[in-house]
């Protein structure tokens, strides 16, 4: 680097070329970079984009199976967003910890001019300065391994809620998915319940022209039918908002699936146990939500540390190369050396700081007990829940069997031109035939919550494979 000044001296004109050589400069920059470097520094960290492009969406396939929709990207979805972000924002932490104990380097000039005294030696009136200053964190006592071991710990509780919210956004794929098979089975039942009302209301119609039926009875057929219409209705707009939500879900909003596939649920062919006991154990080891509530304990009890430790001593290594314009007594051309700062009075700022992460300690040991008595009786009540089912499928089979049974006695009797009720049998058959698929998907869905309170993966056995869908026209 050269730094030229000129300047007047004495009334004659001179050319100060000053050359500054940095090479022990920069034999101290590499030397503390390679040390921090040793010491275990972390790559710089860069966040990515939050929300990728969604432009040019495909469509959905002609038929959207449970795999395919399990398989679906979450990496746009606003929950996936905040989890990432509370990802990134806890690495920006632990950096910014590295940062306070990293090397700090600064390059600063000064141009000046004097009118030196009459006694000076050296009366030139420029007084320049040209200074590199390297400065280096050695040792704070624990109070930086403090603070780097709660980042870190942060960091490990973000990431299993991360992971949490990855079993739980299954559980919600399933339960928005049989939301939509049961919309279609519940306007399939009304629609027959309708048909089968306007088929009366119009044999009432007719008699009732007769004179075989009075007006009150017509009327009473009427508001029958009109009831059936209105939960029609009801269904119809059920289907699509359904499909609404499911879109929104699998990160598709306004792109309504039109047909899902029936999935073949293995998971309902599992035993319940007699007891509870095996799965609480395995619960207090895998649960992932119980894993962070012990690494927020964890993060608390550093930064309990850390607080205790802020007034510690620091040791602070230290490197300073100048070049003047001017030579005078008690300038260096280069200095270098270390610096103790022993804190002797704080105001109170450490025992405050301690009171404050002591009192969050305690509230987070206290949240980690109470989320393990509620992980217990969620299990309980579970499998309770299980056990319900267990007897309502039970239930739906027999009643699923009498009305098969029933209805091709209905349909013989209709095929002899006896008197029928073919088709109340049938809407009743199509009532049943919902109630059983509701007990499976409920059933379904129950063992999914489950598997996420025991920390399994959700629907593990339906093995996704990457979503194929067809580009529109």
């Amino acid at each position: 680097m050269i730094f030229m000044v000129r300047e007047q001296r004495c009334g004659k004109r001179t050319i100060v070329l000053l050359v500054t050589k940095m090479t022990l400069a920069v034999s101290l920059f590499l030397f503390a970079a390679s040390t921090a470097i040793a010491a275990g520094m972390t790559k710089p960290f860069s966040p990515q984009p939050l929300i990728p492009s969604t432009d040019n969406p495909q469509a959905w396939p002609d038929e959207l199976t449970l795999e395919r929709a399990l398989a679906a990207s979450r990496s746009a979805h606003p929950q996936s967003v905040i989890g990432e972000a509370n990802i990134q924002k806890e690495q920006a932490r632990i950096e910014t910890v590295n940062a306070q104990t990293g090397l700090q380097s600064q390059l600063s000039t000064r141009l000046r001019w004097i009118d030196p005294p009459a006694i000076a030696l050296d009366q030139t009136q420029g007084d320049h300065l040209l200074q590199l200053t390297i400065d280096k964190p050695l040792y704070d006592f624990g109070r930086s391994s403090a603070q780097l071991a709660a980042g870190q710990a942060a960091l490990a509780s973000a990431r299993q809620q991360h992971r949490a919210a990855e079993n739980q956004y299954r559980v919600t794929i399933l339960s928005a998915y049989f939301d939509v098979l049961l919309a279609d089975m519940a306007y399939a039942r009304d629609n027959e319940g309708m048909s089968m009302a306007y088929v009366r209301f119009d044999r009432a119609q007719q008699r009732n022209e007769l004179g075989q039926l009075s007006d009150i009875a017509l009327m009473e057929k009427n508001s029958e039918y009109q009831a059936t219409r209105v939960q029609r209705y009801r269904s119809s707009m059920a289907q699509r908002s359904t499909r609404a939500q499911l879109a929104n879900i699998l990160n598709r909003p306004g792109q309504l699936p039109n047909e899902l596939s029936e999935p073949k649920l293995e998971i309902l062919q599992r035993s319940i146990p007699e007891e509870i006991g095996a799965w609480v154990k395995e619960a207090e080891i895998g649960n992932v939500l119980l894993l962070t509530f012990r690494l927020r304990v964890k993060e608390a009890q550093e930064q309990l540390s850390a607080a205790n430790a802020s007034d510690n001593p620091l040791l602070v290594g230290n490197a300073e190369v100048s070049r003047f314009s001017r030579e005078t007594a008690g300038r260096d051309n280069w200095r270098a050396g270390v610096s103790l700062h022993v804190p002797l009075t704080t105001g109170g700022r450490r025992q405050a700081e301690s009171a404050k992460f002591r009192a969050e300690l305690t509230k987070r040991r206290a949240q980690l007990e109470q989320y393990k008595r509620d992980m217990s009786q969620s299990i309980l009540e579970l499998w309770g829940e299980l056990q319900a089912l267990k007897v309502a499928r039970e239930y739906a089979q027999s009643e699923t069997e009498f009305r098969d049974l029933y209805l091709d006695r209905s349909r013989a009797l209709y095929e002899m031109e006896v008197n029928s009720d073919l088709g109340d049998a049938m809407v009743k058959t199509t009532a049943v035939r919902y109630q059983t698929q509701k007990t499976n998907f409920m059933m379904a869905l129950t063992w999914a919550r489950l598997d996420a309170l025991l920390g399994r993966r959700v629907f593990s056995e339906h093995t996704p494979a990457p979503m194929k869908m067809e580009t529109p026209p």
